[in-house]
């Protein structure tokens, strides 16, 4: 069957309200019915697209990696399980093409360290990163979550904006889930830290 194209522009308000029923509606697309996938894109292009926009760091180049990620998708429905949600599989699919993407462009993140050891996360993480996380409206957050290294990066987009569950960020990346507690634990004291060292700065200059 032909891939339908996706039209990939990334804005926010490009993006309808979330599929219920992302299984049905594969069900709809491997029967033939190739606008229901047309739905999907409409669905998750702008989060695809950011997600693959903070790994690449170039807006043409997400676009195309965004679009291959869905073209891919489509063709590798029969691999998709149909009983849990699509985002996760759409997400690691475009994963893997953005840093694949990086590589071949000579933009891989710098030393990331080496093999994480496992270690929890806090019990209570901080509400109010949290909260500033899950609604976008820190710009000066995200400038610091953007010079995160490139997992840990993508692991925090995946699961405090996108509110992907730590077993889900872990399949998609192909990691563990102590990993990404790992990743997510060092995130946090990373942001907090350099928050704290901006806001120092701040009041040095006033």
């Amino acid at each position: 069957m032909g891939s339908p194209r996706a039209s990939v522009s990334g804005g926010p308000g490009d993006e309808v309200p979330r599929l219920k029923l992302d299984g049905d509606v594969v069900r709809q697309v491997r029967q033939g019915d190739h606008n229901a996938f047309v739905a999907l894109i409409r669905a998750y292009q702008a989060r695809v697209f950011a997600l693959v926009l903070m790994i690449v760091r170039s807006r043409a180049a997400a676009e195309d990696v965004t679009q291959d990620a869905f073209v891919r998708a489509f063709r590798n429905l029969h691999r998709y399980d149909d009983t849990r949600p699509i985002y996760p599989w759409l997400a690691a699919i475009a994963i893997r093409l953005a840093h694949n993407w990086s590589r071949q462009h000579g933009r891989t993140a710098r030393r990331e360290g080496t093999p994480m050891d496992e270690a929890p996360a806090p019990a209570t993480p901080p509400a109010a990163l949290t909260d500033l996380i899950a609604v976008e409206r820190s710009r000066q957050l995200w400038t610091t979550v953007a010079s995160l290294p490139a997992r840990e990066r993508t692991a925090v987009i995946l699961h405090y904006r996108d509110g992907l569950a730590v077993r889900d960020i872990a399949a998609a990346l192909g990691v563990t889930d102590g990993t990404i507690k790992t990743m997510l634990f060092r995130a946090r004291r990373q942001m907090r830290e350099r928050l704290s060292q901006e806001s120092r700065e701040r009041e040095k200059r006033r």
